[in-house]
């Protein structure tokens, strides 16, 4: 596992490298990883695999190795993994990355974290870990706005307000078929179908997901012929082309 390739690939916002490690906010613990992959946190309740290594890496590389353009990818990024994220954390994290850009994201994120959350130390440095859905479903929506985050700020307390009250559990939601788990995620306001597929992909391990941006459409139409290019602007429109991407890359197409 590469944590460079990792953590910088648009996954995750709160991670920075200070000296010799990176330094993350995942829920209410802050993780500490060296180049290696090893993971210390700052809680005594390991968040479970967050980089997926119980995956079978092997079996993933060569299902998506069929298709050269796929691996010639892989060549160049090896050690890049999908992250098992804090369901919540990345539920938020998503609802404030619609049209927005990674620079801005961080920033919100930080907001919200040094805003609502908690202080924490690791290695003489201070943190601020990310909210529960309690703390963020009783803030004062004026406290939300001032995070940068604008319009979304309506949807973070939304959403905060249903997961709270047991909208329903990433534990509930993973053993779901992947159609149905998104289709109840989109029930979240600020959360699309492509935002659904971050979460499940990022926070639920549905590895079949693929969040289908403008980025990614453009490639599925120029290389494979999937689609015409435009995002799909139907639940209908997403789905066929969903389906046809997962048909062509396989079960691991996210």
């Amino acid at each position: 596992m590469n944590p460079h390739q990792t953590l910088s690939s648009g996954q995750v916002f709160l991670w920075h490298k200070y000296g010799d490690f990176w330094y993350g906010v995942d829920g209410d613990a802050i993780l500490r990883v060296d180049d290696a992959g090893n993971i210390v946190s700052s809680v005594s309740d390991m968040p479970p695999d967050f980089f997926r290594d119980a995956d079978d890496i092997s079996a993933i590389i060569k299902s998506l190795s069929h298709d050269r353009f796929l691996r010639d990818i892989i060549d160049r990024y090896p050690d890049m993994r999908i992250t098992r994220q804090d369901f919540f954390q990345c539920v938020i994290s998503f609802v404030v990355s619609s049209n927005s850009n990674i620079p801005r994201i961080r920033r919100n994120l930080q907001s919200i974290c040094d805003t609502f959350g908690d202080t924490t130390h690791m290695d003489n440095m201070e943190f601020s870990t990310f909210p529960n859905p309690d703390v963020l479903a009783s803030a004062d929506i004026s406290d939300i706005v001032s995070c940068g985050t604008g319009y979304r700020s309506r949807y973070i307390l939304q959403v905060s307000a249903m997961l709270r009250d047991g909208f329903y559990s990433a534990a509930e939601l993973r053993r779901m078929p992947y159609r149905e788990a998104r289709q109840i995620l989109t029930r979240l306001p600020g959360v699309g179908n492509k935002v659904a597929d971050c979460i499940m992909l990022f926070s639920l391990d549905f590895l079949e997901a693929v969040p289908m941006d403008r980025w990614l459409v453009r490639v599925l139409h120029s290389r494979y012929g999937i689609g015409d290019g435009s995002v799909p602007g139907t639940d209908r429109a997403y789905d066929t082309l969903h389906d046809a991407a997962a048909h062509t890359l396989g079960p691991y197409a996210g």
